[in-house]
């Protein structure tokens, strides 16, 4: 606790944006903990019921993330930030509020023309609901204001879009452009592995496939295993091996909370998928 809040336990203000640090931070209990002390003394505060929920958000608290940021934008019906936030909460609510999303982020686009955050997340909806071209035009711009917006590099983020949508050299033009910077980038090997296997057949692709899988198992002990999981999965149905990637792709679910939505994208999954009798792959 800051000298200041000893000072003035009763500034509501002063409690949100100490929460806000804590937030910030990633201490998010103590963060609800000021949130909550601020708004007992100042109960319609938009800013501090929005910046609450975004940390209900962070905590997957989805619910009551949504809640919070319906009162604030019902207090500040003009709030971008809130409404922004919202759309991103619904995308986690599941598929049937996906259009919800993007009605929110459409909104805080038009409130902002150049708000990147927003462009970027809306991407990413266009993206889930398989609106690929969509995806990519916003992609692009965001790119446009901001090559940092995106958490991977930007090419393979690129690439990715480019796989799922069946456009197979665009996504290997666009990971070999990485791999020129990054000689070792997983997510780029794994794209160009299952886009080659996919455009030319799996057999064509084979250097490829061992290239992408080598370079995954090297980094087993430092990298992120939830992803690595996933990808080992893909190579592994891509080239038949069921048993094998169904058995990474259960290691894989409790640590990559994206693991189930990328087998509903994923070329590497595409003819397992579009079985009728493996329906079930999403329960």
């Amino acid at each position: 606790m800051s000298l200041y809040i000893e000072q003035n336990p009763d500034d509501a203000r002063a409690l949100a944006h100490h929460g806000e640090n804590h937030r910030l931070t990633g201490h998010f209990e103590a963060a609800l903990d000021d949130f909550n002390r601020s708004l007992d003394l100042e109960p319609n505060n938009a800013w501090a019921i929005a910046h609450r929920g975004e940390t209900y958000y962070l905590m997957k608290r989805y619910q009551e993330a949504f809640a919070d940021f319906n009162r604030a934008i019902e207090l500040n019906p003009d709030y971008n930030w809130a409404i922004a936030h919202r759309g991103v909460t619904y995308r986690f609510l599941g598929e049937s509020y996906y259009t919800k999303a993007l009605a929110d982020l459409d909104r805080a686009i038009e409130h902002q023309s150049d708000y990147v955050w927003a462009i970027a997340y809306r991407c990413r909806v266009y993206e889930l609901m398989k609106c690929y071209k969509q995806s990519l035009i916003d992609f692009d711009r965001a790119i446009a204001l901001d090559e940092t917006i995106f958490v991977k590099n930007w090419q393979t983020e690129r690439g990715l879009i480019f796989c799922y949508d069946g456009q197979y050299s665009e996504a290997i033009a666009c990971c070999e452009q990485r791999l020129q910077q990054i000689a070792d980038d997983t997510t780029a090997l794994y794209c160009i592995a299952v886009s080659k296997a996919r455009w030319q057949g799996v057999d064509k692709a084979a250097r490829e496939i061992e290239r992408s899988r080598t370079a995954l198992l090297s980094q087993w002990e430092t990298g992120d295993r939830g992803d690595i999981l996933y990808r080992l999965s893909g190579l592994a149905i891509l080239t038949g091996n069921c048993e094998q990637a169904w058995e990474y792709l259960r290691e894989a679910i409790p640590i990559n909370d994206e693991a189930i939505e990328l087998v509903g994208h994923d070329p590497a999954w595409l003819d397992w998928r579009d079985d009728p009798e493996n329906s079930g792959i999403t329960r």
